[in-house]
C-alpha cells in the first residue's frame, strides 16, 4: 500500500460533505470530518436524509478514531464538525460531544482565521480554535505549509477561491498527500476548479487521485459562463488524472449525472477514470437532496416525523427527529 483513499460520505450518499481518509504507511488522515443537511425546496430534510446524515456521523466518528491527524479545508458546517453547545438537531448533529471524539488528542492542520477569509469563517473558525485546541493533541495553521512522515508528503496549498475569482465565500485548502510513485490531491470547493488560481494549482501537483468538487449547477444564481469554465476545466482535468472522484455542490442538482458520464467518456480516451464517492464504494448514486419533493411523494414520512417537523422551531431543535 502506497496511499489507501477511501472517500467516506457526499452528496451521492445522501448528505453535504466531502469527508475523506487517507492512508499511508507513515500517516493516517481524515480530510473534512463534517457533515449536514440544508432547506431546500422549501422542506426540512426528508427522513431518508436524516439517515444518511446518521451513517455519515457514524463513519466519521469510526475514521477519527483511527486517523493521528484531522484537516480543516474551510468552516463551513459541512466540512468540519461544531463544539455546538446545544446539539444542532436540525442540520449537523454536532456539539461539543460529538467534536471532541473527532478532534480530541489528533494533530489538527486548519485554515488560518486571520487570512484570506470571508467574516462568517472568521467568526466560525476562531471560535473553533478557542474549543479545539483544548482537547486537540496539536492545532496548526495549516495554509501554504509542508509536513514530512518518513516517505510521506503531506502539503497545503495556498488559499484558494471558493469557486470564481474573488468569490464572497472566501477561501479553502486543498490536500496534498505523496508518497513514493503515488499522489493524491483533496479540493473540496473549487467547485470544479472555476478560478485560475485552482485549476492551475491542481495542474502543477499532477495528482494520480483527486478529490474535488464540482460545480454548484442547482443555484440559480451561478452564472452560465462559470459552467462552461469548470466544464473546460475539468475536461483538462480528466485528461491528465488516472482517478478523478467527482462529488459534492454538483450532485445537489439531479442532472449531475449527464455531467459525469460526458466526463466519464472523456476520461475513457486518456485511459483514466471518473467516480462519485458513491460509485467508488460500489454502490449506485443517493441524490437524496436533490430529489427532495419525489422523496416526500414516494415515501410519505410518518406521523410522528410531521408531527416533529411541525413543532415550533424553539421545540424542534430540542430533539432529533423521529426516524
Amino acid at each position: 500500500m502506497k496511499i489507501l483513499v477511501r472517500p467516506l460520505c457526499a452528496e451521492s450518499m445522501g448528505v453535504r460533505s466531502t469527508a475523506t481518509y487517507v492512508e499511508t504507511p507513515d500517516l493516517k488522515i481524515l480530510i473534512d470530518a463534517g457533515a449536514a443537511l440544508a432547506p431546500r425546496f422549501g422542506r426540512l430534510p426528508h427522513p431518508l436524509e436524516y439517515q444518511a446524515l446518521e451513517k455519515a456521523r457514524k463513519v466519521i466518528k469510526e475514521h477519527a478514531e483511527r486517523s493521528e491527524a484531522i484537516i480543516v479545508s474551510h468552516y463551513h458546517f459541512d466540512h468540519f464538525s461544531p463544539f455546538f453547545e446545544d446539539t444542532d438537531t436540525l442540520w449537523t448533529w454536532s456539539d461539543q460531544s460529538v467534536a471532541r471524539e473527532i478532534y480530541s488528542d489528533k494533530i489538527v492542520y486548519f485554515k488560518d482565521f486571520d487570512r484570506d477569509i470571508n467574516f462568517s469563517q472568521k467568526i466560525r473558525g476562531q471560535l473553533f480554535n478557542k474549543a479545539v485546541k483544548n482537547v486537540a493533541k496539536k492545532v496548526i495553521k495549516a495554509d501554504s505549509q509542508c509536513f514530512y512522515f518518513g516517505g510521506t508528503t503531506l502539503k497545503f496549498s495556498r488559499p484558494l477561491f471558493h469557486g470564481e475569482e474573488n468569490s464572497k465565500l472566501g477561501y479553502v485548502l486543498a490536500t496534498i498527500v505523496r508518497s513514493p510513485g503515488l499522489t493524491f490531491l483533496h479540493a473540496s470547493d473549487v467547485q470544479g476548479a472555476i478560478s485560475e488560481q485552482a485549476i492551475n494549482t491542481i495542474l502543477d501537483e499532477s495528482p494520480d487521485i483527486l478529490v474535488i468538487g464540482g460545480p454548484p449547477t442547482y443555484l440559480n444564481s451561478f452564472e452560465e459562463k462559470n459552467y462552461f469554465i469548470a466544464k473546460n476545466n475539468l475536461s483538462k482535468l480528466v485528461e491528465k488524472t488516472k482517478l478523478m472522484i467527482l462529488d459534492h455542490h454538483i450532485l445537489r442538482d439531479d442532472r449531475a449525472v449527464a455531467f459525469i458520464e460526458e466526463l466519464r467518456d472523456k476520461a475513457m480516451v486518456f485511459n483514466n477514470q471518473v467516480k462519485t464517492f458513491a460509485e467508488f464504494q460500489g454502490k449506485s448514486n443517493q441524490l437524496l437532496e436533490a430529489r427532495r419533493v419525489e422523496l416526500y411523494r414516494e415515501f410519505e414520512p410518518s406521523e410522528e416525523f410531521i408531527r416533529w417537523a411541525n413543532l415550533p422551531i424553539a421545540l424542534r431543535r430540542k430533539k432529533f427527529p423521529p426516524l
